[in-house]
């Protein structure tokens, strides 16, 4: 079966004679198996040589995977040379702040970390007059009308081939039917023509060898993601023993995005089956992956490139996403095998019929998808050495004009971040800014691994009071109301932390732990509160609406409620297991920016301010809500030009 689907390839003309360049732009810094593969694969579709490729990402630095590249900062990225530069693949396109704390201090931060790799790839480009391609990169999340969208719109007239990964993208971004703008399948599809079946058999069994395993005669190969859960580990754990006795296979568990936690959850599931099983919780590189992939009987997990992988190499497989992601929709829609998505685990077993052998319609569809790449790659060699069309010269010196008439500094490509509202100079803290916590003056930081894998924190806590720059960000709006004497006059804080201080407040009551078995402690009865503190609770209590209730009414007329979430900014959807997970003891939902609608619905007769401050040392962000009942004390608030600014909320 794999070997129908390597039939005659299309090999790319060796190009390292003559010695193109090639920029390649994208999340190649982090340890998440698909996002490392577009690299890989550029190079040698397009036949360019080793030494003759950058690949470029917000961070950059050597993976503990020895077979990925080493990408360099983006803020290098102008002083390469390329002959063509190229957007992803990967779920890129956004200009929102971003969740992943390894790029907290990034040269432009969370908040432009992503923007950098395709705004800022846009006008380096520019700037170089070199052509700019788009390898089939995603978006996930709509595109707001302003600054940015203007200038992306630029940056596409400026392209001579933009190739975008599914529909769906095309409809987020809002550019329709645009002309100019073609849907791919993702091009990691194309697997095999840079690693044969062949040769990715060695890896495997390195794999069992290392765990002291001979290698089976089937395995079925696993990916779990703790977003996608069904409930608890152990839940998880019989249902993976459940797919196993369909398929009459090891399960072979593997951690293929260690950057999103695969790792941890992976080694709670170890620790519940009850079967035989691999599970592979450091995988020592892409190729490790990618064979214990094509050599299974099949997969079922919730890895866009698992799911990828497997199909790529003629193996069936289940994808296993809640809610139902685009990205896998619209993956599957290319090939026509929209059932191959499933919404929960419980589903995927009962679906495992579909782990049969992939039908020749199926094969079929692959190869042509295949077809569709190798026209792709083709495209992209014959930009090496051409010149640009005369529509894209014309924009292209647009951009080049509106770098050069910055009103100040920059005026190059990282001008791209006047559009995000977001200062280059100010969006990370310099590696020698000295640390000073702004909260009990401590001058030393430790690192948190938990916190660095984690969409809770950015990696460093103050060594002195543990603080995150997640609490320092909202100590400042916090220290900032205690200067109003009505509201120092009482305080109620639901759980121990440092940004606030009950020495604040002439009456204070403290609440630990703030909810229990899923319900949000009481607040004292018969008493209102002038400042009712409630930071990170709501993820883990049962039902919001109820513990929105009950925070209401413990707050005075005149007096303001102070609510932070985990994840955000950075994630657009909520994200409710409907369950406490066991993995992270008592948390039920990861709430996304939509979070602001929930809170208008539940108090519709409140007034809501949104604030974004940012940590004084590391500048990156974090939103607090201030609600307040009182039109009167809703203007004040507006008055007080306090840190963060106020996003347009309805009152």
């Amino acid at each position: 079966m794999v070997q129908s689907l390597e039939a005659e390839r299309t090999h790319p003309p060796d190009l390292r004679a003559r010695g193109p360049n090639l920029s390649v732009y994208g999340t190649f810094d982090v340890l998440n198996y698909g996002d490392l593969l577009f690299p890989l694969l550029l190079r040698d579709r397009l036949g360019v040589s080793e030494e003759r490729m950058r690949a470029f990402s917000p961070v950059g630095g050597a993976l503990a995977w020895d077979d990925a590249v080493t990408a360099l900062p983006i803020d290098t990225a102008a002083d390469f040379a390329a002959d063509l530069h190229v957007v992803g693949g990967g779920n890129i396109l956004h200009d929102r702040v971003t969740s992943l704390s390894d790029y907290a201090n990034g040269r432009f931060g969370q908040r432009g970390a992503y923007a950098a790799l395709w705004l800022g790839a846009g006008l380096i480009a520019a700037g170089q007059e070199k052509p700019l391609a788009w390898n089939a990169p995603g978006v996930p999340y709509p595109m707001e009308p302003g600054p940015a969208q203007v200038l992306r719109d630029r940056i596409l007239a400026a392209s001579p081939s933009v190739t975008l990964r599914d529909d769906a993208s095309r409809e987020l971004w809002g550019v329709g039917a645009r002309p100019g703008i073609d849907t791919l399948p993702d091009t990691a599809l194309d697997l095999p023509a840079l690693w044969p079946a062949e040769t990715l058999r060695a890896p495997a069994a390195a794999a069992f060898a290392r765990h002291g395993l001979t290698v089976p005669e089937r395995w079925l190969a696993l990916h779990v993601n703790d977003r996608y859960l069904d409930g608890d580990v152990a839940l998880q754990a019989r249902q993976i023993e459940a797919l196993a006795g369909r398929t009459n296979a090891l399960p072979v568990l593997i951690a293929i995005g260690p950057c999103h936690g695969d790792h941890r959850l992976a080694v709670a599931l170890r620790s519940e089956l009850t079967i035989p099983a691999l599970v592979l919780v450091q995988p020592r590189g892409l190729r490790e992956i990618a064979g214990l992939i094509a050599h299974a009987t099949g997969y079922v997990g919730s890895s866009m490139h698992g799911l990828i992988t497997a199909l790529a190499y003629g193996r069936p497989a289940i994808a296993v996403a809640r809610p139902r992601m685009i990205k896998f929709a619209g993956f599957l829609d290319h090939l026509g095998m929209p059932e191959r998505l499933v919404r929960s685990w419980a589903e995927a077993v009962e679906a495992a019929a579909l782990l049969e052998p992939l039908p020749a319609e199926g094969l079929q569809a692959i190869r042509s998808a295949r077809d569709r790449i190798d026209a792709h790659w083709a495209r992209l060699r014959g930009l090496f050495g051409a010149p640009l069309p005369d529509t894209c010269q014309a924009a292209t010196q647009e951009l080049r004009l509106w770098m050069e008439r910055q009103p100040a500094p920059p005026r190059d490509w990282r001008a791209f971040t006047t559009v995000l509202q977001v200062p280059a100079s100010s969006s990370a803290a310099p590696a020698d800014k000295p640390f000073h916590c702004s909260i009990c003056g401590g001058t030393t930081m430790r690192p948190d691994r938990r916190l660095a894998d984690s969409l809770q924190g950015h990696g460093q806590r103050c060594a002195s009071c543990n603080s995150t720059a997640r609490h320092r960000a909202m100590h400042q709006v916090l220290d900032q109301l205690r200067k109003e004497p009505t509201l120092r006059a009482s305080g109620l804080q639901y759980g121990r932390h440092r940004v606030a201080a009950g020495g604040w407040f002439a009456d204070f009551a403290l609440l630990h732990p703030a909810h229990e078995d899923g319900r949000l402690a009481p607040p004292p009865a018969d008493r209102r509160f002038a400042m009712v503190i409630c930071l990170d609770v709501l993820e883990d209590v049962r039902d919001p609406g109820a513990a929105l209730a009950a925070l209401a009414a413990a707050t005075a007329e005149e007096g303001v409620l102070l609510l932070s979430f985990r994840t955000v900014p950075g994630r657009g959807q909520t994200l409710d297991w409907g369950f406490a997970r066991g993995d992270e003891p008592g948390c039920r939902r990861a709430f996304g920016e939509d979070v602001v609608e929930t809170l208008k619905r539940h108090l519709p007769d409140a007034h809501l301010t949104v604030l974004r401050p940012a940590d004084p040392h590391a500048g990156s962000e974090t939103m607090l809500c201030l609600i307040t009942w009182s039109a009167a004390r809703h203007a004040w608030i507006a008055a007080q030009g306090l840190p963060g600014a106020p996003m347009p909320a309805a009152t």
